[in-house]
């Protein structure tokens, strides 16, 4: 019979976490040689990554209140395994319609997958009565990582995608289902949280908006990041192909970094005054990035600027967890809808401002919705401390 410890939990969750930062990696690091085996234009290839962001909205419209009912663990358990079977499928996909049908399919199980996590980290952390919602998130952050470095390691081993993919989701199958007994069957923070509203109306609180705007804000940072900084490094800083290829790292790993003390740093801190601090070092090194004056100084700011992004998203999470009236699974459903639907059209619009306005121009759009966030946390602050 399994026994439910807070720490038994926490440990199996945070690997659970690293299981959809792995998947992330392997699918990110694949993206250029689907593109070459189906030939696929930057049009096509942008149109199948849209079917990916529209399967994910689609989850944090739907299950919401199916994992209210059936509790996260389960819905975790259920989404990640068809996660998992669903990526050697779309490696190997025959076709350019059959690819976007089953991109569409594996962001619904990523996004479904996503909201059980949070949310059972949010019981989790009820359990051990301190936070872990950084450390599950630098979890994700890890595996990541070693997701990429799994695949380039097949890549330059010439390992076949069909086996070596196929191999990679049965073992990570058989480990999500022997982690996830360990989780609590119940959601208790959630179920708690549920129970104790009054009213639901049909209108969103605005407190909840607000938080799902700054999410949106953040994922779209952290992707425009990831999918421009290189460039920014190689065309306007005049980087060496070395040098661009180290802007990932460089960011990823201070985000890993700082998330890892993340919770550390919520024990000794309120969670607004840790929003601004995080949104201030982002915006700051963003325009050190933007106004570097070589290469090496924009990736160690790139690094610093990791650092600061890390917690965001963790600390909107608990914010839209803690909504009154808006149940915990609810809360952040809405709030990662809103950041998955930024992924849709955020990219075209930095292409656009990139095109018409220039690379540093686009980035200059990066630190803004950084500096939106840090006086969005200010005026709550001040609205705080007018209320004592």
């Amino acid at each position: 019979m399994t026994t439910y410890t807070p720490k038994s939990a926490q440990k199996s969750l945070f690997f659970i976490f690293s299981l959809l930062g792995i998947l992330s990696g392997l699918w990110a690091a694949n993206i250029p040689q689907l593109e070459h085996r189906l030939n696929l234009s930057p049009e096509l290839l942008g149109a199948c990554l849209f079917c990916f962001g529209i399967g994910a909205v689609i989850a944090t419209l739907l299950m919401p209140k199916y994992i209210e009912r059936h509790h996260s663990a389960r819905v975790l358990r259920v989404s990640g395994c068809m996660m998992w079977l669903t990526l050697p499928l779309v490696l190997n996909a025959p076709s350019i319609a059959t690819l976007m049908l089953l991109v569409c399919a594996l962001g619904f199980c990523c996004g479904t997958f996503d909201i059980s996590i949070n949310t059972h980290a949010l019981t989790v952390e009820h359990g051990l009565q301190k936070p872990s919602m950084s450390l599950f998130h630098g979890g994700y952050s890890l595996g990541n990582v070693a997701g990429s470095l799994c695949a380039a390691a097949m890549i330059a081993l010439h390992i076949s995608i069909p086996l070596s993919s196929l191999g990679v989701s049965v073992f990570a199958i058989a480990a999500l289902i022997l982690a996830s007994r360990f989780c609590y069957p119940r959601d208790t923070a959630a179920s708690n949280h549920a129970a104790q509203v009054v009213t639901r109306t049909k209108r969103m609180p605005a407190a909840l908006i607000t938080v799902a705007i700054l999410v949106a804000i953040t994922y779209f940072s952290e992707g425009a990041v990831g999918d421009w900084s290189g460039l920014f490094l190689r065309d306007i800083k005049h980087a060496t192909p070395t040098q661009t290829a180290l802007t990932v790292a460089a960011f990823s790993s201070g985000m890993t970094i700082a998330r890892f003390a993340g919770d550390a740093l919520r024990q000794r801190y309120a969670t607004l005054p840790l929003l601004c601090a995080s949104a201030g070092c982002a915006c700051i090194m963003m325009l050190v990035f933007i106004c570097a004056s070589s290469p090496a100084v924009a990736l160690a700011a790139l690094f610093i600027c990791g650092l600061g992004y890390a917690n965001i998203v963790p600390l909107l999470f608990i914010r839209a967890a803690n909504i009154p009236q808006v149940p915990a699974a609810q809360g952040i459903s809405y709030v990662a809808g809103m950041g998955y639907a930024s992924l849709l059209g955020g990219p075209a619009l930095l292409g656009y401002l990139a095109q018409h306005l220039g690379l540093p121009a686009a980035m200059l759009v990066i630190a803004i919705g950084a500096a939106f966030i840090l006086m969005e946390g200010l005026f709550k602050l001040r609205l705080s401390h007018n209320r004592r």
